[in-house]
């Protein structure tokens, strides 16, 4: 931190957009803009993704959840320390803080309305019904798709908090709903360009193949069904083959973030465990301290905070 920057978190210039890790100050020439986040997570990703494609020019800033969450530095700007979240400076008056807008939603519109030279009509419509349309996908896919797949299946195995059971019975029924819509268009969901709903569809496909690795045993992984759905997986086909999201997956912001590629292909360093836990968990917040919900895997403090109960017969 400070002055003293490795390799890998000095700013890259000759890149677009530009892209570092958190650093206090941040570089003087930093853009109005910065996403901050991770390229683990799933809307993260499908943020820088979308920044990448369409030459954005905001700085992408990686956060690394154990060192820059809660520096006091990234507190005051990023109160809510929910990520992503994008800060938005006053260039003309260098000492006041930034706007901070939490939430891949909101950055998202913020971003269509202030870049809206750069990004297609086909990605974010501004006509009401099309952009209704489209946004109702991202919506479906970012609640009842993510809950019903990635955080019954792949968080429990890094020990991280996960929705409500309830989910779990929504989860062919919301891939089925995902086809029908995928069907409808062609080759994307909105038709021949792919919308930021495509760009989310296929961000959410990344992150549950962290267990996509044959040694990972589980009742259900979403490349093993990906076949029964084929206009979507068309769609992931199709978004995968775009520079800039071939980009952001291959390559990691600096050093504490890490490509989705290379998580995938190691599943996630080899840290996650191979079978399911138990899955009615109860966590402590009280007598843990304060400790990310992401990071309770991994803390010294797990041991008061996570307290899983097995009920094999309900998974």
């Amino acid at each position: 931190m400070g002055g003293n920057l490795c390799a890998a978190e000095i700013p890259q210039e000759n890149a677009s957009p530009t892209t570092y890790m958190w650093q206090h100050p941040l570089p003087a020439n930093h853009s109005e803009v910065i996403i901050c986040g991770s390229s683990v997570s799933v809307p993260c990703r499908a943020l820088f993704m979308m920044c990448k494609e369409f030459d954005i020019p905001a700085d992408l800033c990686g956060i690394d959840f154990a060192k820059h969450l809660y520096s006091p530095e990234h507190l005051a700007v990023n109160p809510i320390h929910s990520l992503p979240v994008a800060l938005i400076y006053d260039k003309s008056k260098p000492d006041v803080p930034p706007v901070s807008v939490n939430g891949c939603e909101a950055i998202v519109y913020f971003l269509k309305e202030k870049y809206s030279s750069l990004i297609p009509q086909t990605f974010i419509p501004s006509d009401p019904l099309k952009k209704a349309a489209m946004m109702q996908k991202y919506f479906f896919l970012s609640t009842v798709v993510y809950r019903a797949t990635m955080y019954q299946y792949v968080y429990p195995l890094l020990g991280l908090m996960s929705e409500c059971q309830y989910d779990v019975c929504k989860r062919d029924f919301s891939l089925g709903i995902v086809e029908d819509w995928a069907k409808a268009g062609s080759p994307y969901f909105e038709g021949k360009d792919p919308s930021f709903s495509d760009f989310f569809l296929f961000s959410l496909w990344m992150g549950n193949n962290w267990v996509r690795n044959d040694d990972f045993d589980l009742p259900w992984k979403h490349k093993d069904v990906i076949d029964k759905y084929p206009a979507t997986k068309a769609i992931i086909e199709g978004v995968g083959k775009l520079e800039g999201v071939k980009h952001v997956c291959a390559t990691p912001i600096g050093e504490g973030d890490a490509a989705i590629d290379i998580v995938n292909a190691t599943g996630f360093f080899g840290m996650l465990a191979k079978e399911m836990p138990g899955n009615a968990r109860q966590f402590n917040f009280t007598d843990g301290g304060k400790i990310h919900p992401n990071m309770v895997g991994n803390s010294e403090e797990k041991g008061k905070v996570d307290m899983p109960h097995t009920l094999k017969a309900c998974i």
